[in-house]
């Protein structure tokens, strides 16, 4: 087989198109080989081992979100706005991604290097940026002043705990969840305009109290 000038790049995104429905623990080499139209030789060519590759796939992957994250949290506005926006973002990229996201977990509780180092690099990134946002909303008075251990499970709670919950119950193939058929769980849990709800109703319940200060 010639070579292929972007091989690499058509080996990433078939990986993350198949991580979307299989996770890290189901990515097969010569299946994302094959998907992606390149011999598997090219595949050890441009990567040489499985790690390096999956540390480009989930590298690429976050880069994608933090550079749509990024445009959502810079610029003028309130700060309320951005933050809105970018816990919007933030659970968005974890719903499209949950099963990827399961996977990782899953690696995280088995302490695989690759992931632990990609988890201890990126996440700063992005949770940084939401603690600097919280600051401001409290500096201006859109949020009330809670201890920043106690708010941020709160603004994660609406973000990522259903979304995994959704995933799981995907890996699992539930049909139902007592009388609920799974697909009004997932609606109601991992459509957008869920998300956007729960993000609301967490900053609106952690808005100032009427008649008391911030």
């Amino acid at each position: 087989m010639p070579r292929v000038s972007n091989a690499d790049r058509r080996l990433i995104q078939a990986a993350q198109d198949m991580l979307k429905h299989s996770g890290l623990n189901g990515m097969n080499l010569r299946k994302v080989a094959a998907k992606a139209g390149v011999n598997l030789g090219m595949f050890h060519y441009h990567f040489k081992s499985k790690d390096k590759f999956t540390r480009a796939v989930l590298q690429d992957t976050y880069e994608k979100f933090f550079q749509e994250f990024s445009l959502e949290t810079t610029g003028a506005g309130p700060a309320l706005s951005k933050l809105r926006s970018a816990l919007f973002t933030l659970g968005r990229f974890i719903g499209e991604n949950r099963r990827m996201l399961l996977g990782i977990l899953q690696d995280l509780m088995n302490k695989d290097k690759v992931v632990l180092d990609f988890v201890k690099v990126n996440a700063p990134r992005h949770g940084l940026v939401i603690v600097g946002l919280v600051k401001q909303c409290q500096k201006e008075g859109s949020l009330r002043k809670i201890s920043m251990p106690a708010l941020m499970p709160m603004l994660m709670g609406a973000c990522l705990f259903p979304l995994i919950m959704v995933a799981m119950l995907e890996h699992l193939d539930v049909k139902r969840f007592g009388f609920i058929p799974f697909g009004l769980i997932k609606t109601a849990m991992a459509s957008d305009r869920a998300l956007r709800d729960r993000v609301d109703l967490v900053l609106e319940s952690l808005a100032p109290r009427k008649g008391k200060k911030p």
